[in-house]
Formats: C-alpha cells, structure tokens, sequence
C-alpha cells in the first residue's frame, strides 16, 4: 500500500479521527510531517506526537490541498461519511491517498466469563446506536479510485491488565469519563484471569485520488 500510495518519509499524513493517538505514534515513526485531528478534548491531550488540532471529520481544520495521505484508525464508522469524504477530497493534494484501519480482536482464548463479557459490552452497545450506516457505498460517487482492501492476522497474548488497558484505547471506552471508565475496569478485573491469547485480524481498506 505505502509503495502504491507513493508515500515517502518526507510525506505530510494527516491522522484523522486519532482518539489517544496510537496510530499517531506509528505515523510519526514513519514520516516528516504527522497532524492529528480529533474532536474529544480528553483523548485529544493524550496526544504526544505530531501536531495536535481539534476538528472533526465533516470539518477539517486544514488548508486545500496541504496532505498527502489521510490515515483513519478505529475511526471511520463514526463519521458522517458523505460529508467526511468531501472533507477528505478537499485537504488532499492530487492524486493524495486514503487509508482505513480496523482492527477486530473480542474472541479471547480462553474466552472471558459472562459476566465479563455482558459488563465490557454495554458501552460498546451504548454507543454503537450512535453510529452512522456502513460507509463503503459512500466511495461509489466520490472522487476516490475503488477501494481496495489486505487483511492479515497476528496473535499475541496479554495478562488481564494489558487486555483492560487495550479495551481502554477503543473508541467506545474512550468516549467514557474516566470515572466511568475506572469503575467499570474494577468491576471486571475480578472476573479476568489470563494470560489471554488473541487472535487480531486487520484489515486495511486502502484508495487514492482519481487521475
């Protein structure tokens, strides 16, 4: 992807929807110039790297034409995709690139008790009612090339609290207050033994600009 996106070190990416900034981290490692933009005052100061701006996908804070690439991790099904992709379109230069990360890793080996499981899913539930319809056939009309997708998978295995610390990084336990957030964890990590083995499948959906 990165060859075919003829992304170089000195590339200006944008990290759109970044949350804590994990993705960022990856980004800054790789290129010159890292923004971040993301909306939430509180996972936008966990942000360590790159330059930090709050805005939101329907409204990049950005001038036309000034980015290269913009990454999405974990973050796209919150958008408000038509208006997003227009937002997209317009920062990026001619021929500039767009890639979607989603990472999926719930299934643990062994698998979690149930009430563990029943505690960890609310806030999922709570905000996926939030969420806007799937955004692929947003693409169909844009100014974007078809988009492309690779998948691979990995496995690691964590104890109980690496598992709660990653469960903290996804949007919809970032979006708790911390109080809430840390409530929560106490009343699951009881229920947690571990170590954990995950089987983590990513996926990246990948497009560039039309000539």
């Amino acid at each position: 992807m990165q060859d075919e996106l003829a992304l170089q070190r000195y590339a200006r990416v944008l990290d759109l929807g970044a949350g804590t900034g994990r993705l960022t981290r990856e980004l800054a490692r790789r290129y010159a110039t890292v923004i971040a933009v993301e909306p939430d005052d509180q996972m936008r100061a966990l942000i360590e790297d790159g330059l930090v701006l709050g805005g939101a996908a329907e409204a990049i804070p950005l001038e036309d034409a000034c980015i290269d690439c913009v990454f999405v991790g974990e973050a796209f099904h919150w958008f408000d995709a038509e208006p997003a992709i227009r937002e997209i379109v317009r920062v990026l230069v001619p021929g500039g690139g767009l890639a979607i990360v989603s990472t999926h890793w719930w299934e643990t080996g062994p698998p979690l008790s149930d009430d563990a499981l029943e505690l960890l899913r609310e806030p999922y539930h709570r905000f996926a009612a939030q969420r806007p319809q799937p955004w692929d056939d947003a693409f169909d009309d844009s100014a974007f090339e078809p988009l492309r997708q690779e998948q691979f998978e990995e496995e690691l295995v964590v104890d109980a609290d690496t598992l709660l610390a990653m469960y903290s990084t996804t949007s919809s336990f970032a979006a708790l207050a911390a109080q809430e957030q840390a409530a929560l964890f106490d009343r699951v990590r009881p229920l947690l033994a571990g170590p954990y083995r995950l089987p983590i499948k990513h996926e990246l959906t990948w497009t560039r600009l039309r000539a």
